[in-house]
C-alpha cells in the first residue's frame, strides 16, 4: 500500500471520485459538509458557501494529494448556496483539472465567458442517503481549475428546465450512489466529453444531433462535446427510448469515435443493423453500449447485452486493438453471459464482456464474484491496460443496500485477505480472463 489518508475533514466528507495525472499525484472529489474541510492558503474558494442539506449544506471538495498522500499541495471547496456533488474528474496535460458534477445553486460560479451563466431549473429532488437537497432541481457543472487550485479557468451550467445529472429512474438506481453517475473525458486537444443522463426535455442538443429530442420515459442518456473553455458546445445528443436510460461512462477510440455505456428500460432503442444483442432481453434493466460518429451525428454501432432479469454496464474501456470492454452488474441465470473464458464464476453477480469493435460480435464474456446469483459490489473503477489485463474495483456493504463482500476470491499475495463484508474489492484479471491475477 504506497498510499493511504484520511480527508482531516472535522465536518462530515463523502468520497465520490478520485483521478491521477502524470507525475502520479492524486485528486480527489468529495462532498463537505460545512467549514471544516481543510482548504490552503490561495485556493480558489476558502469558505464554504453553504446549502440546504445535512450540515451546514454541501459544497464540492478537490484537494490535489503528494504522491506519498502526506502533503496537501492544494484543497478548496467549489460551490454556491445550494448543495452540488461531484461526480466525475480528469487531469490534463498542464495539471489543471476538470469537474464534472451537478448543482442546485443559482450562484454557482460559472466563468465571464461560459457556454451558460445561468441556472436552468428542475424539480425538487431530496437524496437523504447522501445528504443532499437539491431544492432547486439540478443542472450539471463543468469546472476547469488552475493547476495551483487557485483560479476558476472555465465553469458553465449544463441542462434544460429539468432535472439533468441524476439518474434516479427505477430499475437502473440500483446500488448506494447511483443517482451520482457519469463521466469526464477530454482528447488530445483537451476538449471536453461527458456521459449522463437528463430528464429534461429541452436539453440543449445540437442541429446534427443523432437524437435530438428526448424518447421518453424518466430520463434519457445523454453526450455531449464541449471546447477546453467551456465556451461552446460542439455537439450534443439525447440517445433512449421510451423507458429511462442513463449513461454511466464514455471512451474515445483512435479514430475520435465516442462510447458510451449504460442502463436501458426501454425496448426500443434505435440500434443499427447487425447488433449483438438488437432487441431488449428483459427484465429490470439491459446493459448498452453505443458507438458515436466524431460528431455525434450517428450511430456506427450499437447492442443491448443482459439477460432476462437486471443487467447494466458501469463502465466501458477499449484495448490497443479497438475491441470494446464492459464491466456490470447481472443477476442473470447460472452460466449465462459466459463465452471463451476459462476464468468464470457461473452465477456470480459481476460481468466483464468483450466485443469486436463492431459490436456485432461477443469475443469473451465472464462472470465473477462469489456466485449467488446476485451482485456483490458496486462498481467503481475499471481499465484495460497496455497488455491487455484487466482491473476492476467496486465496494460491497449492507449499509444502504444488499451487497456484500463477503466470500469474494483473493489470492495468496493479497494485500487484506479477510473481510467484515463492507469493503472494497480490487482484482487483477489475466488477458481475456484466462484467471484471476490478483
Amino acid at each position: 500500500l504506497s498510499f493511504s489518508t484520511f480527508s482531516g475533514s472535522t465536518s462530515d466528507n463523502f468520497g465520490y471520485t478520485a483521478t491521477y495525472d502524470r507525475d502520479g499525484f492524486l485528486y480527489s472529489g468529495s462532498s463537505a459538509f460545512g467549514q471544516g474541510y481543510p482548504t490552503t492558503t490561495g485556493a480558489y474558494q476558502t469558505i464554504h458557501a453553504g446549502g440546504q442539506g445535512l450540515g451546514d449544506g454541501i459544497d464540492v471538495a478537490l484537494t490535489k494529494f503528494d504522491t506519498t498522500g502526506q502533503y496537501l499541495i492544494w484543497s478548496t471547496f467549489l460551490g454556491g448556496a445550494g448543495d452540488e456533488l461531484p461526480h466525475s474528474l480528469i487531469v490534463n496535460d498542464a495539471n489543471e483539472l476538470f469537474v464534472y458534477g451537478t448543482t442546485s445553486s443559482l450562484d454557482f460560479p460559472t466563468s465571464d465567458d461560459a457556454y451558460d451563466e445561468v441556472y436552468n431549473g428542475g424539480t425538487t429532488v431530496n437524496m437523504s442517503g447522501l445528504g443532499a437537497n437539491y431544492v432547486n432541481g439540478s443542472d450539471m457543472f463543468l469546472a476547469r481549475l488552475s493547476s495551483d487550485g487557485s483560479d476558476l479557468l472555465a465553469s458553465t451550467y449544463i441542462g434544460g428546465s429539468g432535472n439533468d445529472g441524476l439518474n434516479t429512474a427505477t430499475g437502473l438506481k440500483f446500488n448506494y450512489a447511483d443517482e451520482i453517475r457519469g463521466e469526464v473525458l477530454l482528447d488530445d486537444n483537451d476538449n471536453v466529453f461527458v456521459a449522463s443522463c437528463t430528464a429534461s426535455t429541452d436539453f440543449p442538443t445540437t442541429t446534427n444531433a443523432l437524437q435530438p429530442t428526448s424518447g421518453g420515459g424518466t430520463h434519457d442518456a445523454v453526450v455531449f462535446k464541449m471546447d477546453a473553455a467551456l465556451t461552446t458546445v460542439f455537439w450534443s445528443t439525447c440517445f433512449g427510448g421510451d423507458q429511462a436510460d442513463a449513461a454511466y461512462a464514455v471512451e474515445l477510440d483512435d479514430g475520435g469515435r465516442v462510447y458510451i455505456s449504460g442502463g436501458t428500460r426501454s425496448t426500443d432503442l434505435d440500434l443499427p443493423t447487425g447488433a449483438y444483442q438488437g432487441a431488449f432481453q428483459g427484465g429490470n434493466a439491459d446493459a448498452f453500449v453505443v458507438e458515436l460518429t466524431p460528431d455525434g451525428s450517428a450511430l456506427t454501432a450499437g447492442t443491448y447485452y443482459g439477460s432476462s432479469v437486471y443487467d447494466q454496464a458501469y463502465f466501458v474501456d477499449l484495448d490497443q486493438e479497438g475491441s470494446v470492454y464492459l464491466f456490470g452488474q447481472t443477476q442473470a441465470p447460472s452460466g449465462q453471459l459466459i463465452f471463451n473464458a476459462p476464468y468464470n464464476i457461473p452465477a456470480a453477480g459481476q460481468f466483464i464482456a468483450k466485443f469486436d469493435q463492431d459490436l456485432s460480435n461477443v469475443m469473451m464474456a465472464s462472470r465473477f464474484g462469489q456466485g449467488d446469483g446476485t451482485p456483490d459490489i458496486s462498481p467503481t473503477a475499471f481499465l484495460v491496460d497496455y497488455c491487455d489485463k484487466i482491473y476492476i474495483s467496486g465496494w460491497g456493504s449492507a449499509v444502504n443496500g444488499d451487497l456484500s463482500t463477503e466470500g469474494l476470491p483473493v489470492t495468496p499475495d493479497a494485500f487484506q485477505t479477510t473481510t467484515d463484508n463492507n469493503d472494497f474489492y480490487l482484482a487483477v484479471f489475466d488477458i481475456n480472463m484466462t484467471a484471476l491475477f490478483y
